[in-house]
């Protein structure tokens, strides 16, 4: 399936979108949403990250289908491999039978054409089962597994599906929300704003160093040396582009490594940079 194929499906036209922290709603991926109610959705998400592991499917469920109305939803989110942090297996959550979880991590995972096309065009691919299984048959050559699965969900009283891509800081995610009809524009944009919450909550509560690295400050030598080292630059080329010993800039890398939280502190310095990169820090 590619980005550039015809498709048959709805889709509401959204902005590309910063993640933001939960603390912080995001005008952007809120756009055409009453502020009280990006409100709304961030205290429901927010609140994710508190959750008990053994609520977190439930509670997931729960608070999706308080954004619009649902049969259920799965939520999958994995790391994009761009950070230089070992890749962790996808986190799946939602309210999704297990059957059908089970299928899908087991079976799809990463061949996933819908989350490859929701995130390629960046919109929520909206619309009737058998819009989607018609879709799938016209641009898959062995469609059958997705279209098993679509078809399975439609019998626990689905009729649509809304695939909505997200991101958070270190991860994508894609939410599938199945839904008893169609959604309105207004819903399908609520659910875009929403998965965008939900990623980045999800990603907190995996990855809680993420906080204490958005807490760091830097002097603006020290953006510098670390820029420096993002860019792949030796510690010799580091000191002389910024007219420093080397012995400084070494020194800066090993003051930045001691401030690290603990759980990422046997990365390399450059590594680290990678990361806060991607944090929005450099």
């Amino acid at each position: 399936m590619t980005a550039s194929a015809s498709s048959a499906w709805s889709g509401i036209a959204v902005p590309a979108v910063a993640p933001l922290p939960t603390t912080v709603p995001s005008s952007h991926a809120g756009a055409g949403i009453a502020a009280a109610e990006r409100q709304r959705i961030d205290d429901l998400m927010r609140r994710i990250a508190l959750v008990p592991e053994s609520d977190l499917d439930r509670e997931v469920g729960l608070r999706v289908a308080q954004v619009t109305p649902l049969v259920h939803c799965l939520v999958v989110a994995r790391d994009h491999g761009a950070t230089a942090l070992d890749t962790a297996a996808p986190r799946v959550h939602g309210s999704m039978p297990g059957d059908l979880q089970g299928i899908y991590t087991n079976l799809i995972g990463e061949r996933d054409p819908l989350a490859a096309r929701a995130h390629q065009e960046w919109r929520p691919l909206v619309g009737t089962i058998d819009t989607q299984v018609a879709e799938l048959q016209s641009q898959l050559r062995n469609p059958d597994l997705v279209v098993g699965w679509l078809r399975r969900n439609e019998r626990s009283g689905a009729s649509a599906l809304a695939v909505v891509p997200a991101r958070a800081w270190l991860s994508r995610a894609c939410l599938f929300a199945f839904i008893a009809k169609p959604p309105g524009e207004s819903d399908v944009l609520a659910l875009f704003y929403a998965a965008q919450r939900l990623a980045v909550a999800l990603e907190v509560r995996g990855k809680p160093y993420i906080e204490g690295l958005l807490a760091l400050r830097f002097t603006a030598r020290e953006i510098d040396v670390l820029k420096a080292g993002l860019r792949g630059a030796s510690d010799e080329e580091i000191a002389g582009g910024l007219g420093l010993s080397v012995d400084a800039i070494r020194y800066y890398f090993k003051k930045f490594k001691h401030r690290v939280p603990p759980e990422i502190g046997h990365l390399k310095p450059r590594d680290l940079s990678r990361i806060l990169h991607h944090l929005g820090k450099l």
